[in-house]
């Protein structure tokens, strides 16, 4: 009996080693794909809008972001590593203020292609990326009630960083701050039926984007 029984855990010990030699020997997960959220702050030039006081304009530049990304980099077979891969993200932000006269609502969509450097740790990894991108931007504005519509769609670039803290082998939890900037040096506007091009604009010219704090999730597969 007592025979029976060191073999038996003799058996269980080579087989826990054998699934954990397994485990070591298995790469990591070479895709991730992560869903973001958070506060958002419209920088430079403010293009198109219906006042220029600068409490409104300050109360217009506080908004939102989303964003999803995905990337692949080489599989890695140890904990500590850095990596360069590829990867596309998508990031969605809204602006908004009203005053007496009118209102503005600034949607911005940016969608781009990105390089990124990866500084993988045993429960981590830190991230930075770049890349270049197109930015379509409009503005769902009123003035004395009336709509009044500012759009443009613009080559941007983003500057991107942020970490991830690894709570099992496929899912974590990360921070990112992203900037996004582009230039206003044309605009097109439609109000009250009537539709015109501002070109070189005297005011509301110039370089504009976003920056980003966004917190969320990432799936790793």
């Amino acid at each position: 009996m007592m025979k029976l029984l060191r073999y038996t855990w003799a058996t269980l010990v080579l087989l826990l080693g054998a699934m954990s030699l397994q485990a070591q020997g298995k790469p990591f997960p070479s895709s991730t794909f992560s869903l973001h959220a958070g506060p958002s702050w419209y920088v430079g030039q403010l293009v198109g809008i219906t006042r220029r006081a600068d409490a409104y304009r300050d109360d217009l530049r506080k908004g939102v972001a989303w964003e999803a990304d995905y990337w692949y980099t080489d599989p890695r077979s140890t904990e500590r590593a850095v990596k360069v891969g590829p990867g596309v993200i998508y990031q969605g932000s809204l602006y908004k203020a009203a005053h007496e006269e009118g209102s503005d609502q600034i949607n911005m969509h940016y969608v781009a292609a990105q390089i990124g450097v990866f500084f993988f740790y045993k429960r981590g990894l830190w991230q930075v990326s770049a890349g270049p991108g197109y930015q379509v931007y409009k503005d769902k504005s009123t003035v004395y009630g009336k709509p009044r519509d500012v759009s443009m769609n613009k080559l941007a670039f983003n500057l991107s960083g942020g970490g991830e803290y690894f709570l099992s082998r496929h899912w974590g939890l990360s921070a990112r701050l992203n900037w996004i900037l582009s230039s206003s040096e044309a605009y097109s506007v439609d109000y009250h039926g009537e539709h015109w091009q501002v070109n070189d604009p005297q005011t509301g010219g110039g370089y504009f984007g976003q920056l980003s704090l966004l917190f969320g999730v990432n799936y790793h597969f």
